[in-house]
């Protein structure tokens, strides 16, 4: 059983964190050559949106924690591959961070490259936390720690984060010898040999963190693409996304926590406006501009909420119904099978199994 603050916090990170459409992208593709549809991992709410189930993995897509977690889970379940996330990680190019990977290319030398794309890695919707650290002999370390708490999403991304930085690497530097080791917390595969190809380097397996050390040298080289211009034009646009991510990201937060704190009562949109000293119209505009509305803001919410309390809680399926604001549990049982596509005893069920 887990404690209330790590349900909150984990509620905090579920709502607010994005899986960038890339990665998904790049998933979608991995199981299309395995002959896997897209329509057997996607949430029933996007095949009912759009008629080409790919298309909401436009440029502008905001996928909630939720949404993702179960594409990502339903693609680890269905094609029983521990290593599903390097074999997605190393379709990537140095492209497909669009206008991040421009401004690591634009770099003057490998080391500024690396420190750029860390800056700005919360602008690709990164699921990790990233932190570059000196070592020894004037190498540097980047480190990824967890943004959350579920092993085998920690594994997957983790996977595609390392065999995509080693092909960004590889193209910025030119050398196969920038990488110095790699560490991974994953229990060692039954095909290691996958991972020595993918990532070019011995990893050591059940290792205290996941970290990959970079030789200094290479790192100190002048790449062939830099562009000072390029840069400065790039991180100026990379700036001010980050501080209009930022401002939006808070003010969704601050809707979020009121209509969470609300919830067993069914807050609604006057409500909630009304705590912001804002009127429905002008409340529902500035959700609108962020892409949002407030039901779905609810609707995230007590999906969140629901699948946090089927996985860590002994609640029945009505005593939840009641946490989220139901005054029927038929009513949630229908809104979760359209959400996930399972029942909330199926959704248990399954979680446990994985």
């Amino acid at each position: 059983m887990q404690t209330e603050n790590h349900q909150l916090a984990l509620s905090d990170v579920a709502q607010r964190s994005k899986v960038p459409p890339h990665l998904l992208r790049y998933l979608l593709q991995e199981l299309e050559q395995r002959s896997i549809a897209a329509e057997k991992v996607l949430p029933h709410t996007v095949l009912d949106q759009y008629a080409d189930p790919t298309a909401f993995l436009s440029h502008d897509a905001r996928l909630t924690y939720q949404q993702s977690r179960l594409i990502i889970l339903k693609a680890l379940a269905l094609t029983g591959d521990e290593s599903l996330g390097l074999a997605v990680g190393h379709r990537q190019s140095i492209t497909s961070l669009g206008l991040v990977s421009l401004g690591v290319m634009a770099s003057a030398t490998g080391r500024e490259a690396l420190e750029l794309g860390i800056r700005y890695h919360r602008l690709t919707g990164s699921m990790l936390e990233i932190d570059l650290e000196p070592s020894s002999g004037n190498a540097l370390t980047m480190i990824a720690r967890s943004r959350f708490h579920e092993p085998v999403l920690l594994t997957f991304f983790v996977q595609e984060l390392f065999a995509a930085m080693v092909g960004v690497v590889r193209f910025t530097t030119g050398s196969k010898q920038a990488i110095n080791r790699i560490e991974m917390m994953q229990t060692p595969p039954e095909k290691k040999s996958l991972f020595q190809d993918a990532l070019g380097s011995s990893v050591i397996f059940e290792a205290s963190r996941n970290a990959i050390e970079f030789d200094a040298d290479h790192l100190q080289r002048p790449l062939a693409t830099a562009d000072r211009f390029v840069l400065h034009e790039v991180e100026t646009l990379l700036a001010g996304m980050m501080q209009e991510e930022s401002t939006r990201l808070d003010f969704l937060k601050s809707v979020e926590e009121e209509a969470r704190r609300r919830l067993k009562n069914n807050p609604s949109i006057e409500e909630i406006a009304g705590v912001f000293s804002m009127s429905e119209r002008s409340f529902r505009r500035k959700l609108s501009a962020s892409q949002v509305s407030f039901r779905d803001i609810l609707s995230q919410i007590r999906q969140s909420q629901a699948m946090e309390l089927l996985l860590w809680s002994r609640l029945s399926s009505e005593q939840i119904a009641a946490e989220l604001g139901y005054s029927d549990p038929r009513v949630f049982r229908r809104a979760f099978k359209q959400w996930t596509g399972e029942t909330p005893s199926q959704f248990r069920k399954s979680a446990t199994q994985l």
